[in-house]
């Protein structure tokens, strides 16, 4: 269960580094490794995916096999409406804590990597100037 819902959330953490990383702004990068690396902001991250966590837990899962039934163009089958991935998987109690126990570590790591690419900039983009320059021009 686990290795299907950290997943999801560290693609929640990584979506906005990626979204600034495109930006190639080095303060931006350094701003972003600094606010992944602040135990308050790690500390509220992690307590709000908690959340997030133990809601999608309680989610129903009866319209989600509707659905995907629905888009393979197959037939669904019946499932009790009262069923969630908390009463299908015994282990999901404890993915919430998980979740909370691993986010900071992660967020810390995910500062650091922004951190060092901040560092890095200046000369990544002069390699790239001079690669355009003594390599040859595309026909």
């Amino acid at each position: 269960m686990l290795r299907f819902v950290l997943p999801a959330f560290f693609l929640s953490l990584a979506l906005p580094a990626a979204v600034s990383a495109q930006a190639t702004d080095r303060e931006g990068l350094s701003d972003l490794g600094e606010q992944m690396r602040d135990p308050a902001y790690q500390r509220d991250m992690a307590l709000m995916l908690q959340a997030m966590t133990e809601v999608l837990l309680d989610m129903p899962v009866a319209p989600l096999a509707q659905a995907a039934a629905e888009m393979a163009e197959e037939e669904a089958r019946d499932i009790d409406p009262a069923l969630t991935l908390r009463r299908m998987v015994p282990q999901a109690d404890r993915a919430g804590e998980e979740v909370a126990r691993v986010v900071p570590r992660a967020m810390q790591a995910a500062g650091s990597m922004a951190e060092g690419l901040a560092a890095m900039t200046p000369l990544l983009r002069n390699m790239a100037a001079r690669m355009r320059a003594i390599a040859p021009q595309a026909d």
